[in-house]
């Protein structure tokens, strides 16, 4: 009987560390995770966060409108993000929060944060490049593009 409990025992977990070994994780290595903002946080009304995941969109806002854009960065290996925007859109502020705040973990990447306005009416760009700044275009770089359409 002791030997059937013991079993029974080591049976248990065994699959509780299996079941906790099995699924994706939080997301594909390389792919940034989003984080919803908590419940009750206010949203101003006029203000657009984008990330990596809109790449490639089109979006419409009206003139004066704040947008906020967070791209995934590690500057620790050279790479950083080159960012142009059209003269319809002002960058406000820009700044880079690093993943780990203790500074202990080397290697560790971050998230690079522009802050910008739609100051004139008419289609407007983003454009950005993630590369080492002191090598060439080779064609292969990871790009952000994005379309704002300012009414």
């Amino acid at each position: 009987m002791k030997n059937a409990i013991l079993n029974f025992g080591i049976f248990c977990l065994v699959a509780v560390a299996i079941a906790g070994c099995v699924g994706t994780g939080p997301g594909t290595p390389g792919t940034p995770t989003q984080t919803p903002a908590p419940t009750g946080t206010p949203v101003q009304v006029g203000h657009y966060v984008f990330t990596g995941e809109q790449n490639g969109a089109t979006v419409y806002m009206n003139k004066s409108s704040t947008i906020t854009l967070k791209l995934q960065e590690n500057p620790t290996t050279g790479y950083s993000w080159n960012l142009t925007v059209t003269p319809g859109l002002t960058i406000t502020n820009d700044s880079y929060v690093p993943s780990d705040t203790s500074g202990r973990m080397v290697g560790s990447g971050g998230t690079h944060i522009w802050e910008m306005t739609a100051s004139s009416a008419g289609t407007q760009g983003i454009e950005g490049i993630y590369k080492r700044p002191w090598e060439p275009v080779y064609g292969n770089e990871t790009t952000f593009n994005m379309t704002i359409v300012v009414q």
